[in-house]
């Protein structure tokens, strides 16, 4: 099996999981959850009116991820609205799509790892009494843990955000600080690294973009 050495981890060709038209690569020593396809989400946690999680969950012994991609490449005019936090251009921009129950990035984002965070806990109510609960296991030991709140057990919230977003005003770095910003303060509650990246700024340690 071919694999790279990147960082001190190791990247395995068979641990690549597929989003929005992009690849991520993933450590061996990492478990990654596609959390709208388990079973749980699909036939419990769908139940809940509105329910919405992040794209992929990624834990291992040392840390847990949250990711939500937005691969807005070809796209950016609709999503345009969606980068200036806290709803301001949601009813003055312009758009071919309907917006209609749609936030800004930063709102969706936050509201997204909340909502995964409650059915992490949701699916540790069962126990192991429904399988549809073993593909979430992982993770569930991992933030009920004794040593969950130790600054050794890295908690990562993360916004990849893909898309030539720079105008005369903002370059794309001051449009990710501030929806970077913004959704630091929505999670205050949780003890964890928020951060909003793109395929020029991402942590390797947690994933690579792969061609």
């Amino acid at each position: 099996m071919r694999c790279m050495i990147e960082n001190r981890g190791l990247f395995m060709e068979n641990n690549i999981r597929k989003e929005s038209g992009l690849k991520f690569q993933f450590s061996e020593n990492d478990t990654v959850i596609k959390f709208d396809d388990t079973k749980f989400y699909r036939d419990y946690f769908n139940k809940l009116p509105g329910a919405k999680g992040v794209d992929f969950i990624s834990v291992n012994k040392d840390k847990i991820a949250f990711i939500e991609v937005k691969n807005c490449t070809g796209n950016e005019g609709n999503c345009r609205w969606r980068i200036f936090p806290n709803n301001q251009k949601h009813d003055t921009t312009h758009t071919s799509v309907d917006v209609e129950g749609r936030d800004s990035l930063d709102i969706e984002v936050a509201q997204k790892a909340a909502m995964t965070l409650a059915a992490l806990v949701g699916a540790k109510s069962f126990e192991d009494t429904k399988e549809c609960v073993d593909d979430l296991r992982e993770c569930i030991q991992f933030m009920l843990s004794d040593s969950f709140p130790d600054d050794s057990k890295k908690k990562y919230v993360i916004l990849f955000l893909e898309g030539d977003f720079a105008g005369k005003t903002r370059s794309k770095k001051m449009i990710m600080k501030a929806l970077q910003d913004s959704m630091n303060k929505k999670l205050q509650w949780i003890n964890c690294r928020v951060s909003v990246v793109d395929s020029h700024t991402y942590d390797s340690r947690i994933f690579r973009i792969v061609r």
